[in-house]
């Protein structure tokens, strides 16, 4: 197996050479697939793999259809409105623990390794609040319960000392989490990007805990996913799409900090470009590591997500 470094290393020089490639434009018989995405910093890749061609050049007409979220993408599949869904990783793995039969063909993102993470447990400016201790008896906002965000902030709690089961965690929308905090409906929220950065700009706002690199340095927050019966209809449209992908994760990590990037970024996500320079950077990673599948699960257990044993290196699919 690859070290992640050289992984790493060979995505940069990959798409260092594909900086000056040529947009392939689709031909009349190009295959249709239909990909569940969410327009987030974290998917430049697929946006990438289509604006500059790579799809195409695998003679497939790929069409993106936004989805509310990793949770609706797997029951969108199943209805036969996608073929290829992004989703986090903690509604894969719940899903398959369900019976349902779905396969894992890309690594969707990964939280950071170090400081600054994508998204970060914001207090209000001078409260007392460092650890998972100090948050016992408070209440502490994340944008959606009982998946991988939540996840993290719980084992973030565990690891700082802190009880999860005496912290009160709720949900809120991430715009609305700033002023929450600062009108003490909360005491702290762990806000992701775009509206991290904006928080942060917030003078009555601070740092509390970068979670992600603290907690799960490394592990997977998302996932590319297909059923099972795709693997075996369509596999080599599925191998296509993949390979297209890394291409588009190559031109991703070797333009991250370049202005083709930010333009990439805010053209798909509608976004300002100055605030799209300003986000912190996103991990890429396209390739499952199977030796970090277990830390999901394990942790998914440990958090109460999941109560069976789920091997996800048997659900990938090459």
């Amino acid at each position: 197996m690859m070290h992640p470094i050289s992984r790493r290393s060979s995505i940069l020089a990959l798409g260092a050479a594909l900086g000056g490639a040529m947009i392939e434009p689709a031909r009349a018989d190009a295959i249709p697939l239909r990909v569940g995405i969410i327009p987030i910093a974290t998917n430049a890749p697929f946006y990438a793999a289509d604006k500059f061609g790579y799809f195409a050049a695998e003679n497939l007409a790929v069409t993106g259809q936004v989805i509310r979220g990793g949770a609706a993408a797997i029951p969108a599949m199943l209805s036969g409105s996608t073929d290829i869904v992004f989703t986090n990783s903690t509604s894969v793995v719940e899903a398959i623990a369900r019976g349902i039969d779905l396969r894992l063909i890309l690594e969707g993102t990964i939280a950071s390794n170090k400081p600054p993470d994508s998204g970060a447990i914001l207090r209000r400016k001078g409260d007392a609040l460092h650890t998972g201790k100090d948050l016992e008896g408070k209440v502490v906002a994340v944008n959606t319960l009982h998946d991988v965000i939540w996840m993290v902030v719980m084992a973030w709690i565990s690891a700082t000392g802190g009880d999860p089961a005496k912290v009160q965690i709720v949900e809120l929308a991430l715009p609305t989490m700033p002023d929450a905090i600062k009108n003490k409906r909360v005491d702290a929220a762990l806000i992701i990007d775009p509206a991290l950065t904006v928080a942060l700009d917030d003078p009555a706002l601070e740092l509390l805990a970068w979670p992600m690199s603290t907690a799960y340095a490394g592990g997977p927050m998302a996932f590319f996913a297909v059923t099972g019966a795709l693997t075996q209809t369509r596999p080599n449209d599925i191998r296509a799409f993949v390979r297209a992908y890394k291409r588009g994760a190559a031109w991703t990590a070797a333009n991250q900090g370049k202005q083709p990037y930010y333009d990439l970024v805010a053209e798909f996500s509608g976004l300002n470009p100055d605030l799209v320079r300003r986000m912190k950077p996103v991990a890429v990673q396209a390739d499952i590591v199977p030796a970090s599948l277990p830390r999901l699960t394990s942790m998914m257990r440990q958090t109460g997500l999941l109560d069976t044993n789920v091997d996800l290196r048997t659900k990938v699919f090459t």
